[in-house]
């Protein structure tokens, strides 16, 4: 099979792309500014550039586009020779800055998924969104499309949920998979590069954030890097599957709270103090709270996502993180020196 991956640089479409490509599929992947695809164990794949030719079984080629521009910013040649070779389209690339200007946002996440759409009208397509396109919903998410003028928690998550509204106009019969809150491999908490909501864990550990507002009925919902990446390619890899939307999450969410007093139990971390949503949290300022505050809706609301698609279709089973999954998770992030705990005193 050839499979056409945009954002293939990024963290999960080189993830993707690694495995992909280890299972001996035929890969063009869609590079912006960054030209090398790593997998999440940070090892550059062998990549040559696309010269019109498909790829071979277990060969990756690239090329250089932009999804916000018509056409993915390609030649007149290069849309005619991979438009005629590819099986399926996997589009994984989007703006994830939460803090990002809406109407970059829009252009790159909203329009940028309309041009993939529109370059590959005959391939099937599998669009990677969030399982947080539900927006501030509470309680059960079912795997269904969601409307694009809910309240959200973010300009990241509006700009997901109206994706796939258009999307569906386009191409009915597109797979939408919707990632949770994206983390670590299951076992090791190993992950390539630490993103998006990595950045509030940092501010939080660190104690730059001394305390959060949480709901105590708030749940966050961690999903493995691993499963991501093999849900979405058994989706990509399954022809009968057509028409459908995916949470890749957990069984169940943890509970806000719990997280955070996991913090306290790694050396040289302290857990924040947790403030009621009606109090104004206390620690932040300036650079900091503009990079947190995106994240903070997060701790609380309570969202089920459903989990039920993926079994049926693919037969994969949604994984449980336990508290003493995340403190590897938390423990890898000091080990590579991305969380500094504060030094012991005498």
């Amino acid at each position: 099979m050839i499979i056409f991956l945009t954002g293939a640089a990024g963290l999960l479409g080189g993830a993707i792309a690694h495995e992909l490509v280890r299972r001996g599929h035929g890969v063009i992947g869609l590079v912006h500014n960054a030209a090398d695809i790593r997998g999440n164990d940070g090892g550059a794949l062998q990549a040559s550039s696309f010269d019109g030719d498909p790829p071979q079984d277990g060969e990756i080629l690239t090329l250089r586009g932009d999804i916000a521009e018509p056409g993915l910013g390609l030649s007149e040649s290069e849309r005619m020779a991979v438009a005629q070779g590819v099986d399926c389209v996997i589009h994984c690339a989007a703006l994830v800055r939460f803090e990002a200007p809406s109407e970059d946002l829009e252009s790159i996440n909203v329009h940028g998924t309309c041009n993939v759409a529109k370059q590959f009208p005959n391939a099937r397509l599998v669009h990677v969104s969030t399982a947080y396109s539900c927006g501030l919903r509470k309680g059960a998410i079912s795997e269904t499309s969601h409307g694009p003028n809910d309240s959200f928690g973010n300009g990241y998550e509006r700009s997901k949920a109206l994706a796939e509204h258009r999307l569906l106009e386009l191409r009915p019969d597109a797979i939408i998979a919707r990632p949770s809150i994206i983390v670590g491999e299951h076992k090791s908490g190993q992950i390539r590069s630490f993103d998006t909501v990595y950045t509030a864990f940092k501010f939080i550990a660190e104690g730059r954030v001394k305390s959060v507002r949480v709901d105590p009925r708030s749940t966050l919902n961690f999903v493995p890097i691993d499963h991501v990446v093999e849900g979405i390619v058994a989706l990509a890899c399954d022809t009968n599957a057509q028409s459908e939307i995916v949470h890749l999450a957990a069984r169940e969410a943890i509970s806000s709270e719990l997280f955070l007093s996991l913090i306290g139990r790694t050396p040289g971390l302290r857990a924040p103090q947790i403030a009621a949503p009606c109090v104004e949290a206390n620690g932040l300022a300036g650079m900091t709270e503009r990079l947190i505050q995106p994240y903070l809706s997060y701790f609380e609301r309570s969202p089920q996502f459903e989990t039920n698609a993926i079994t049926r279709l693919v037969g994969l089973k949604a994984p449980q993180l336990d508290a003493q999954d995340l403190l590897k998770h938390i423990s890898f992030c000091v080990d590579e020196g991305f969380i500094k705990p504060r030094q012991a005193t005498n």
